[in-house]
Protein backbone atom coordinates (compact mmCIF):
# COMPACT_ATOMS: atom_id res chain seq x y z
CA UNK A 1 0.00 0.00 0.00
CA UNK A 2 1.18 3.43 -0.82
CA UNK A 3 1.98 6.34 1.53
CA UNK A 4 -0.88 8.07 -0.24
CA UNK A 5 -3.11 5.52 0.06
CA UNK A 6 -2.34 4.92 3.52
CA UNK A 7 -3.34 8.51 4.84
CA UNK A 8 -6.34 7.98 2.53
CA UNK A 9 -7.42 5.44 4.40
CA UNK A 10 -6.22 6.49 7.82
CA UNK A 11 -7.81 9.81 7.39
CA UNK A 12 -11.09 8.25 6.49
CA UNK A 13 -10.99 6.12 9.54
CA UNK A 14 -10.51 9.17 11.61
CA UNK A 15 -13.45 10.92 9.76
CA UNK A 16 -15.54 7.91 10.79
CA UNK A 17 -14.60 7.86 14.67
CA UNK A 18 -15.25 11.65 14.88
CA UNK A 19 -18.74 11.24 13.22
CA UNK A 20 -19.54 8.59 15.67
CA UNK A 21 -18.04 10.40 18.62
CA UNK A 22 -19.85 13.41 17.82
CA UNK A 23 -23.37 11.63 17.76
CA UNK A 24 -22.55 10.18 21.24
CA UNK A 25 -21.44 13.29 22.53
CA UNK A 26 -24.47 14.81 21.49
CA UNK A 27 -26.48 12.11 22.81
CA UNK A 28 -24.76 12.38 25.99
CA UNK A 29 -25.21 16.59 25.96
CA UNK A 30 -29.01 15.96 25.00
CA UNK A 31 -29.37 13.34 28.08
CA UNK A 32 -27.78 15.23 30.43
CA UNK A 33 -29.79 18.66 29.82
CA UNK A 34 -33.20 16.56 29.97
CA UNK A 35 -31.79 15.09 33.21
CA UNK A 36 -31.32 18.47 34.49
CA UNK A 37 -34.28 19.98 33.66
CA UNK A 38 -36.02 16.64 35.33
CA UNK A 39 -34.52 17.27 38.30
CA UNK A 40 -35.10 21.56 38.67
CA UNK A 41 -38.97 20.07 37.81
CA UNK A 42 -38.56 17.70 40.54
CA UNK A 43 -37.05 20.08 43.27
CA UNK A 44 -39.66 22.94 42.26
CA UNK A 45 -42.73 20.49 43.10
CA UNK A 46 -40.97 19.56 46.12
CA UNK A 47 -40.67 22.70 47.17
CA UNK A 48 -44.64 23.87 45.86
CA UNK A 49 -45.49 20.68 48.29
CA UNK A 50 -43.27 21.87 51.38
CA UNK A 51 -44.79 25.07 51.32
CA UNK A 52 -48.62 23.89 50.85
CA UNK A 53 -48.06 21.43 54.21
CA UNK A 54 -46.35 24.49 55.90
CA UNK A 55 -49.21 25.08 58.61
CA UNK A 56 -47.32 28.44 59.66
CA UNK A 57 -47.28 29.93 56.24
CA UNK A 58 -49.97 32.48 57.00
CA UNK A 59 -49.26 32.82 60.65
CA UNK A 60 -49.59 36.60 62.26
CA UNK A 61 -46.13 36.13 63.44
CA UNK A 62 -44.96 35.53 60.25
CA UNK A 63 -46.77 38.78 58.75
CA UNK A 64 -45.70 40.90 61.58
CA UNK A 65 -42.31 39.91 60.39
CA UNK A 66 -42.93 41.11 57.08
CA UNK A 67 -43.39 44.63 57.95
CA UNK A 68 -41.15 47.70 56.50
CA UNK A 69 -38.65 49.51 58.93
CA UNK A 70 -38.17 52.79 59.72
CA UNK A 71 -35.25 52.77 57.09
CA UNK A 72 -37.47 50.97 54.38
CA UNK A 73 -40.25 53.63 55.43
CA UNK A 74 -37.64 57.07 55.00
CA UNK A 75 -36.43 55.36 51.58
CA UNK A 76 -39.84 55.57 50.34
CA UNK A 77 -40.21 59.18 50.91
CA UNK A 78 -36.99 60.39 49.54
CA UNK A 79 -37.76 58.43 46.79
CA UNK A 80 -41.49 59.82 45.91
CA UNK A 81 -40.61 63.39 47.14
CA UNK A 82 -36.98 63.47 46.04
CA UNK A 83 -36.46 65.39 49.21
CA UNK A 84 -34.36 65.56 52.24
CA UNK A 85 -35.43 63.82 55.52
CA UNK A 86 -35.97 65.91 58.26
CA UNK A 87 -37.43 64.03 61.21
CA UNK A 88 -38.58 60.69 61.19
CA UNK A 89 -40.68 58.75 63.77
CA UNK A 90 -42.47 55.34 64.49
CA UNK A 91 -45.76 54.95 66.22
CA UNK A 92 -49.26 53.58 66.05
CA UNK A 93 -48.28 50.94 63.37
CA UNK A 94 -47.41 54.24 60.95
CA UNK A 95 -44.43 56.11 60.65
CA UNK A 96 -44.37 59.99 60.90
CA UNK A 97 -41.62 61.77 58.56
CA UNK A 98 -40.77 65.05 57.77
CA UNK A 99 -39.53 66.38 54.50
CA UNK A 100 -38.10 68.93 53.27
CA UNK A 101 -39.39 69.22 49.31
CA UNK A 102 -37.05 70.22 46.70
CA UNK A 103 -39.68 73.05 46.62
CA UNK A 104 -38.85 74.13 49.25
CA UNK A 105 -41.83 72.97 51.42
CA UNK A 106 -41.57 70.76 54.38
CA UNK A 107 -44.36 68.34 54.47
CA UNK A 108 -45.45 65.15 56.75
CA UNK A 109 -45.66 61.71 55.69
CA UNK A 110 -47.61 59.02 57.09
CA UNK A 111 -46.44 55.67 56.19
CA UNK A 112 -48.00 52.56 56.57
CA UNK A 113 -45.50 50.20 58.72
CA UNK A 114 -47.39 47.31 57.46
CA UNK A 115 -47.51 48.03 53.67
CA UNK A 116 -45.43 50.89 53.02
CA UNK A 117 -48.69 52.93 51.44
CA UNK A 118 -47.68 56.70 51.85
CA UNK A 119 -50.97 58.74 53.41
Amino acid sequence: MSARLRILVSSAIIDKMNVVSTKWARLALALALCGGAMASAHAGIDRWNQDAHEPRAFSAHRVAQQRITLQQAIDIVQRATGGRVLDAKEGNGQYRIKVLTRNGEVRVVYVDAQTGEMR
